[in-house]
């Protein structure tokens, strides 16, 4: 199964959990629930870290912003969100 489809199953199946790291990072950059969804639904893979099973989602907010998920897969159905923030444009 693809990654990011195991990922968005397990947030439709709630079988995940939000660091506060990611919380906070959420309330800095205003960055909604919805918004991490649409993003960890609609992105694309960034990059991988497998041996740790961790995995860079790269997407946008509902409002159009850049913005990226790093999410550690726990178990075969459990995704774990350490990080959420808005990708600052140059």
């Amino acid at each position: 199964m693809n990654l990011l489809l195991k990922i968005l199953n397990s947030l439709l199946a709630r079988r995940y959990q939000i660091t506060d790291h990611a919380i906070e990072s959420m309330d800095h950059d205003s960055i909604a629930l919805n918004d991490l969804f649409w993003c960890l639904g609609n992105g694309r893979l960034r990059r991988s870290w497998p041996r740790q099973r961790k995995h860079e989602i790269q997407g946008r907010t509902l409002d159009g912003r850049p913005m990226r998920v790093v999410v550690r897969l726990i178990g075969p159905r459990f995704v774990r969100i350490i990080t959420v923030y808005e990708v600052q444009s140059s």
